[in-house]
C-alpha cells in the first residue's frame, strides 16, 4: 500500500453536517470516528458539546463549522459563533468566507473578516480552516487572491468546499462538485509551505482519498469514512494473505453531501 492506515485515517474529518441528522445519528457518527481513529469529526455547531463528551479520551478532535454553508453571517456573528464553539470544546473551526463579498471583489472586507476569525481562533488555541466554496468561484484569480489572504491572516488551512455548494446546471438541475484536482493543485501552488489544504466534497472512495493526498491535501472532509477505510483494510489484508474483518460500528447510514 502506498500509504499507511494511520496516514490516511489521520487525514479524515468525518462529516456530521447534514441538516436532517439527528442527535442519535451524530452520536453514532462520533462512535464510528472513534472506531476508525480518524483525525476529527466536523459536527453541527449545536452538537459540539455532544461530540466532546462522546469522543473524550479517543484522540479524535472535535471540529465545527461557522457561517455554514453560505458564509453570509455578519463578521460579528461569525466571531461570536467561533468563540462559543471553542468554549464548548471545539479544537478545529471551518469557516465559510463571505462568498458574495469575494465575488464583488471586496477583498478588504474578506481579509478583515478572516483576520478577526483567525484572532478569535488563535486565542482559544484552535485550528482555523477557511472554506472557499470553489463551486461558486469560476475565476482562478479569485481563488489565488483568497489563498494569499489566508496566508497573510495566519489561517491554518485553505479548504475547497462545504459539500452544499449547489450550482444550477444547463439541464436545470442543481449539482455540487466539491474538490477537484485543478483547485487542489492551484491552492497548493498559491500558498506558503506552512499552509495546509483540506479537500472536501466528492471524495467517497479510497482511490479519491489517495488522489487528493498526492495533490497536497493533508485533510479530507467526507462522510464515506467507513467505506474508504474498510477498502484500505480489505486491500491490506489481501496483500498480507489475511482475512478482512470489518470494524464494528453502527449501521446508521451517513447523511452528507461530502
Amino acid at each position: 500500500m502506498k500509504y499507511s492506515y494511520v496516514e490516511l485515517a489521520g487525514m479524515i474529518d468525518h462529516a456530521l453536517l447534514h441538516p436532517t441528522m439527528t442527535d442519535a445519528e451524530m452520536r453514532a457518527g462520533c462512535e464510528l470516528a472513534r472506531s476508525y481513529r480518524v483525525a476529527s469529526v466536523c459536527i453541527k455547531p449545536y452538537a459540539v458539546s455532544l461530540a466532546v463528551e462522546a469522543l473524550r479520551g479517543s484522540g479524535v478532535a472535535v471540529g465545527t463549522v461557522i457561517g455554514f454553508p453560505h458564509g453570509s453571517n455578519t463578521t460579528h456573528i461569525k466571531r461570536a459563533e467561533t468563540a462559543q464553539a471553542c468554549r464548548e470544546g471545539a479544537a478545529e473551526i471551518d469557516v465559510v468566507i463571505n462568498i458574495g463579498k469575494a465575488l464583488s471583489g471586496d477583498w478588504s472586507y474578506v481579509e478583515n473578516e478572516l483576520r478577526e476569525i483567525t484572532d478569535e481562533t488563535r486565542s482559544h488555541r484552535a485550528l482555523l480552516k477557511v472554506i472557499f466554496e470553489t463551486d461558486f468561484l469560476s475565476d482562478d484569480a479569485a481563488k489565488i487572491r483568497l489563498c494569499e489572504i489566508c496566508d497573510r491572516v495566519g489561517a491554518d488551512f485553505v479548504k475547497t468546499s462545504t459539500g452544499f455548494g449547489f450550482v444550477r446546471q444547463a439541464s436545470g438541475q442543481f449539482n455540487t462538485v466539491g474538490a477537484t484536482a485543478h483547485d487542489l493543485t492551484l491552492m497548493r501552488a498559491s500558498t506558503s509551505p506552512k499552509m495546509q489544504i483540506k479537500a472536501s466534497g466528492g471524495v467517497r472512495n479510497l482511490e479519491g482519498l489517495i488522489a487528493v493526498r498526492d495533490l497536497g491535501a493533508t485533510r479530507c472532509g467526507t462522510s464515506a469514512t467507513a467505506q474508504i477505510l474498510d477498502e484500505y483494510r480489505r486491500q491490506d489484508a489481501a496483500e498480507n494473505g489475511e482475512n478482512f474483518a470489518p470494524i464494528s460500528h453502527s449501521d446508521t447510514p451517513a447523511k452528507s453531501n461530502y
